[in-house]
């Protein structure tokens, strides 16, 4: 018994092994691999997609977030601004209200103020007029000294 390997049966056996294995390679192996590169690219390349299309997403939402703030700043400013002016307009009217109702209230009490003196007259000459009466009428006979 030899201890050694026969050569050519060496070579007789690797052949087919080396042939099959070549076969193997692109027959399974290489289409296999393939499959499985698109596969791992399909999920890998899918969630690297999926996250580069978040960021985008979240930079747009803070762009637009930045947005509505500017727009509810400046709109709470234009708001504040007519809110300013009103004010200032209310006061200009009531301003002037005041005074035109001042003027009405110092002309009422200036009419009042004559009409009170007219009256005042008209009742100092009903009553010393009434009194004169009376006076006739209760004493007749000093009302001729009074007349004279």
């Amino acid at each position: 018994m030899e201890i050694l390997p026969d050569p050519w049966m060496l070579f007789l056996q690797a052949v087919p092994f080396t042939l099959t294995l070549w076969m193997l390679h692109t027959v399974l192996f290489k289409p296999m691999v393939a499959y499985l590169e698109a596969r791992d690219e399909a999920i890998y390349g899918s969630r690297r997609d999926a996250e580069t299309l978040q960021a985008k997403a979240s930079a747009k939402l803070e762009e637009y977030e930045a947005a509505l703030s500017s727009a509810r700043r400046e709109a709470a400013s234009a708001r504040a601004e007519a809110r300013r002016e009103a004010q200032d307009e209310r006061e200009v009217k009531v301003s002037a209200a005041r005074e035109a109702a001042e003027k009405k209230i110092n002309e009422a009490i200036a009419t009042i103020s004559g009409e009170k003196e007219l009256a005042k007259k008209e009742l100092n000459r009903i009553a010393t007029g009434l009194a004169d009466e009376i006076t006739v009428t209760v004493l007749p006979s000093t009302s001729a000294e009074v007349r004279a």
